[in-house]
């Protein structure tokens, strides 16, 4: 070892020696402290997700939790779709209806984590947006067609030109700002049928309707709440209010009044139904005279006694504020005339403190009772029929001019007048210019006229004000006015095209492509979900109560099959851009098939053979292009379903089930359980049959259709038309009056679901969980995104 190497070693040894001494180096209690463990944020036990329990598809879903906002955390989110995050307040798009299960991670920088579960229902209300839906929040059934309703209104309140009501059955309460033009639905929380509807403002309004229903809002319809305090029931009582907190409800007599709101109830007989004043007072006949009320019925006076000089046929009373009018016919014997009759008037000015009589002049003495009463606009200008001729008076009745013929009406014609409002006259005449009749109206008692359209059906007119008028037509169908009476707009009610727009067959590629056959014969398609349709192929056979039942059938996205209403089946092997002309034989009329795959498929067909009337079963392996027969049937058959090339059910009335084991050929009946007619067969899964049919029948087969199990919680009396299966665990049916059945567990248990309408439904289509159709009769077509929940 040279010098060099020496000196470096001693140099070593001495700087080992000075850390010994200093207590550096390693080894036993010398060690060097380890450094501290990292400290972690704390996680709460109390960790939790805060999202919405529903949504929407696409609906940009926000997501966070009570942990957001800590710093030093990492988040972790599974959205149940296969999607992820890393974000602590993530939004999400989910593609797909479904429930799914949210979890969300949380740790901290020591390794430390915790998990929290959420279940999101995300839903398609986007489907029915903007409809008027069953159910709140664009839930349940929702009308596509008619719309905004397929209800027929049974009565309607209007508080201006602009706002008003109507109600209707399944507990409807629509509201329109715009004159009727457009409709929305309020939710009232009940399904009992409404028939009367009054407003006092634009916030304050009650709704009655059959059992006694009594709903009641302080914020336009917003809200309804179910007054429970005017028991017994008084179906189909009219209802009067005086400003916000008074009503009566009269009907024969009985009336049910509150002064509060609802708070408290009176209950009166009376001779006869009352008017209610602006005031609060009760105005009404009795034997005695004419009664008023200042406590809604407990107590009365007499304000005009019966004498014999009181009105004795056709009177009645008008009031104008705290003014009052009695008018009617008084009978005087006289001797060589007999009985001869004249118009008697009583005026009150203020309340029926004090009364002044009448004595009319310028009509003429009738020795027969004259046409109706004097209708009065005011206390001072009225109208009155004498002999067939308009008198008019400016005066109270005191004094009455013959009004002149109108300056076009032809001399000699017959010239007509009625009172078709409460002070609304019509005349009706033939026009001297254009040889044509006119009609004209005046709302002041004679003293104008303007040119209407009007006609014998127009009636009544329900004044809203001066231009704005309802009429409520002898079909149901109601129109607004806005300009005096000239035209008018329908804005409720049946429609008359109803049965031609009504869909008897449909089917839906998914939420927004589906193809329709009308009742008319037009083959229609739409590409939003069901709110427009379009015209493929008009002009097909109409469907009538003797023609085949239509259907559609698609094995896969291009390829199907429609049965019209001429009994022959149409093949389109690109999703119904176009059809193939059937070559099946047009002696022959199909009236139900059934495919198991692209190529196999099976129908029942009839035909006439030496004059006899028989049901046939036939087969094609090619798709539907051709047909052979497969047996000649014993009986007549409703519906069939294959479960494959050999194995398949007939169901028909009377309880009637055969079933097949060799494609067809032959026949075994089998007992069903039930003398009711079956209508319809469908599959839940490939071993279980579903079958609907007459007076509320529901039965499942998971044997082919040899034996049959009624379902003991279905308890109907309506038929059930139609039942379509999504999976095997979730399915519905349909039926009359409105008749919707939902099952969840395949078909142990079934929930009846409310859509709003007494049509009988024949058509369900679903093609997720939660978007679906229903239709029916009167063009009825139902939408749901919600499952109909």
């Amino acid at each position: 070892m040279n010098e060099r190497m020496r000196a470096g070693w001693a140099g070593v040894l001495i700087s080992a020696a000075l850390l010994s001494a200093c207590g550096g180096g390693g080894g036993g209690d010398d060690a060097p402290t380890p450094p501290p463990p990292v400290q972690g944020v704390a996680i709460p036990d109390n960790l939790a997700i805060a999202a919405p329990s529903t949504t929407d598809i696409a609906s940009a879903t926000a997501f966070t939790s009570n942990v957001a906002a800590t710093t030093g955390l990492s988040f972790a989110w599974t959205f149940g779709d296969g999607s992820t995050s890393t974000d602590a307040s993530p939004k999400h798009d989910f593609a797909k209806v479904g429930d799914y299960p949210v979890v969300l991670k949380v740790s901290n920088a020591a390794g430390a984590s915790k998990e929290v579960k959420w279940t999101v229902k995300v839903l398609n209300r986007a489907h029915v947006q903007g409809l008027n839906c069953t159910a709140a929040d664009n839930s349940g059934w929702c009308w596509q067609a008619p719309r905004p309703s397929g209800t027929v209104p049974q009565a309607f309140f209007f508080v201006d030109a602009s706002n008003g009501w109507s109600v209707g059955d399944g507990g409807e309460i629509l509201r329109t700002r715009d004159s009727g033009l457009t409709w929305s639905r309020q939710i009232t929380g009940i399904a009992t049928r409404l028939t009367a509807v009054r407003f006092s403002d634009l916030n304050n309004g009650w709704a009655a309707g059959d059992a006694g229903a009594l709903l009641r809002t302080t914020d336009g319809g917003a809200h309804w709440s179910l007054q429970t305090s005017t028991q017994p029931p008084m179906s189909g009582a009219s209802l009067q209010v005086a400003g916000a907190n008074t009503l009566v409800m009269a009907m024969n007599g009985q009336i049910r009044a509150t002064a509060d709101g609802g708070a408290t109830w009176r209950r009166a007989s009376l001779m006869q139904e009352p008017v209610l004043a602006a005031d609060g007072a009760l105005w009404w006949f009795d034997n005695d005279g004419l009664r008023k009320s200042t406590d809604l019925g407990g107590t009365s006076t007499v304000v005009l006694a019966s004498s014999n000089t009181f009105p004795s046929y056709g009177y009645g009373f008008q009031l104008f504020g705290n003014a009052a009018i009695v008018a009617g016919t008084t009978s005087t014997y006289v001797n060589g005339q007999g009985y001869v009759y004249s118009l008697s008037i009583r005026r009150s000015l203020d309340g029926g403190q004090g009364w002044e009589t009448i004595a009319p002049q310028g009509l003429p003495v009738a020795s027969y009772i004259p046409l109706g009463t004097p209708q009065f606009t005011d206390t001072s200008n009225g109208l009155l029929l004498a002999n067939a001729v308009p008198y008019r008076t400016v005066d109270g009745g005191r004094n009455w001019i013959a009004l002149a013929l109108p300056a076009d009406a032809a001399q000699g014609l017959s010239i007509s007048y009625e009172n078709v409002g409460r002070g609304v006259w019509s005349r009706n005449y033939a026009s001297l210019t254009s040889g044509r009749r006119v009609t004209e109206v005046s709302t002041d008692s004679g003293a104008t006229w303007t040119v209407a359209s009007l006609d014998y059906s127009n009636r009544p007119l329900v004044a809203i004000d001066a231009r704005t008028w309802l009429m409520t037509n002898w079909d149901n169908v109601t129109r607004i006015s806005t300009d005096g009476l000239k035209t008018w707009t329908r804005i409720a009610g049946p429609d008359a095209d109803a049965a031609g727009k009504t869909l008897q067959a449909f089917w839906f590629f998914d939420a927004k492509r589906g193809l329709a056959l009308s009742g008319k014969g037009d083959l229609m398609e739409t590409v939003n979900g069901g709110l427009d349709w379009a015209v493929k192929v008009g002009g097909l056979t109409p469907v009538s109560y003797y023609s085949t039942l239509p259907r559609f059938q698609f094995v896969d996205a291009k390829k199907g099959w429609l049965l019209a209403a001429d009994g022959r089946i149409y093949l389109t092997d690109d999703a119904g851009v176009s059809w193939l002309t059937p070559l099946q034989s047009s002696s022959r009329t199909v009236t139900a098939f059934h495919f198991v795959d692209a190529l196999n498929g099976f129908a029942l067909a009839t035909e006439i053979q030496q004059s006899q009337q028989r049901q046939l079963l036939i087969a094609t392996t090619d798709g539907g292009k051709s047909w052979t027969q497969q047996a000649v049937l014993d009986a007549f058959y409703n519906d069939l379903k294959f479960g494959g090339a050999l194995n398949g059910t007939l169901v028909g009335s009377g309880g009637a089930v055969a079933v097949t084991a060799d494609g067809g050929k032959t026949w075994t009946g089998r007992f069903s359980g039930t003398g009711a007619a079956l209508n319809q067969l469908a599959f839940s899964d490939a071993g279980t049959l579903w079958a609907t049919g007459e007076a509320g029948l529901l039965m499942s087969s998971k044997d082919g259709g040899a034996s049959w199990v009624g379902q003991a919680n279905v308890n109907l009396t309506t038929s059930l038309r139609a039942i379509r299966f999504l999976t095997a665990q979730q399915g519905w049916a349909v039926g009359d009056n409105g008749t919707v059945l939902m099952t969840a567990d395949g078909g142990t248990t079934w929930q009846k679901q409310f859509v709003g309408t007494q049509n009988s439904l024949t058509q369900v289509f679903f093609v997720d969980a939660r978007t679906g159709w229903v239709a029916g009769s009167n063009g009825t077509l139902l939408a749901t995104g919600t499952g109909g929940q």
